[in-house]
């Protein structure tokens, strides 16, 4: 009866762990702390999605026939590169937002290009063109009826020439009137780009001027930066650190930020206080000052933005020499580290 009582008491104790366990594996992927082996992290799922939106782009571009347009083919190339350059899913969606925007004016600028080309080359194909001395004008533009309009004066356009501007559909897709100058028996477009076309070049210049001026914020310290990366927490010797040696120095921690630049850190933080590149780290007497600024201790804590491996790697010889004075360096790799921007009475 006994032995039955304990086997039973044995039976609900592994239950209730088997739970417990269940509960906290489900708690840690509720909040994505726990991952298996070979799943994809949250940033390659975004960074799916925009290579997604690049292949999109690039069927578009080659439905418009304007895969040989070098305007369009940079456009999208930039694209690209940024999004794989990218280093978080915030990274990427400013990346969207900004080069995919601007793939696709330029796709919408060199379409209306191509159709105000078009328009010139059938108006050049009309045998009365030929007879045409002194200057004229022809305006050809969409109505808001959606019919498309061909003012062409006293100038006899054949009745081919009118039935093509009115009916093929890339004609009926202008967003802006086209107009053509004939002399001489020749036809030129007045204006290649219209206003608003330059408008919008510059409206999308100024768009990535704003990414470009913002990625160079980040990299200098002076604005948030958030990507994967890791947390370096760094110990004096346990059992009160007597010795000078056995106590984290102001050079351990230059030799540690050196090197995790030199790894390719996008930006680094140290006890709270983001660097930049007039930022010192020095000690004063008992304390560790970063711009100018006492910070925690004990552990002193290095926060850095970029490819885990790599930043994890560059301390090992660091970690290793001082290991024998008792110093503890423990790093973890994160998928999402937050470095704040620098700040300074005064200073932004």
């Amino acid at each position: 009866m006994r032995e039955s009582f304990s086997v039973g008491l044995k039976v609900v104790i592994i239950f209730l762990v088997l739970a417990m366990v269940g509960n906290v594996l489900m708690l840690a992927r509720s909040f994505e702390l726990l991952r298996f082996p070979g799943e994809i992290t949250d940033t390659e799922i975004v960074r799916g999605g925009a290579r997604v939106l690049a292949a999109y782009y690039e069927k578009t571009i080659a439905d418009a026939g304007l895969s040989r347009n070098s305007a369009v083919r940079d456009a999208l190339a930039k694209f690209k590169f940024e999004i794989e350059q990218a280093a978080s899913g915030e990274e990427i969606s400013q990346v969207i937002w900004a080069y995919g925007r601007e793939v696709q004016d330029v796709i919408a600028r060199e379409e209306e290009n191509q159709r105000r080309e078009f328009v010139l080359w059938v108006v050049n194909q009309d045998p009365a063109i030929k007879e045409i001395g002194d200057k004229v004008t022809i305006r050809v533009s969409l109505g808001q009826d959606g019919l498309v309009s061909v003012e062409s004066g006293d100038i006899p356009l054949s009745e081919a020439t009118l039935s093509m501007l009115k009916n093929d559909p890339a004609v009926m897709k202008l967003s802006q009137p086209v107009e053509i100058d004939i002399q001489d028996g020749k036809a030129q477009l007045v204006t290649p780009r219209t206003m608003e076309d330059a408008l919008r070049v510059l409206q999308s210049e100024v768009a990535s001027l704003r990414t470009n001026l913002e990625n160079l914020r980040k990299t200098a310290g002076y604005s948030q930066l958030e990507g994967q990366g890791i947390v370096v927490s760094v110990y004096d010797a346990r059992g009160g650190a007597y010795l000078r040696e056995e106590v984290v120095q102001e050079r351990d921690v230059r030799d540690m930020v050196n090197e995790l630049f030199a790894a390719g850190a996008l930006g680094v933080e140290v006890g709270g206080q983001r660097l930049v590149a007039t930022s010192s780290i020095r000690s004063a007497g008992p304390l560790l000052l970063v711009n100018q600024q006492p910070i925690p201790v004990n552990p002193v804590v290095i926060r850095a933005v970029g490819d885990p491996a790599l930043l994890e790697s560059s301390l090992e010889l660091i970690r290793n020499s001082l290991r024998p004075w008792g110093i503890r360096v423990e790093v973890e790799k994160k998928e999402q580290v937050v470095l704040s921007a620098f700040r300074r009475e005064g200073l932004w």
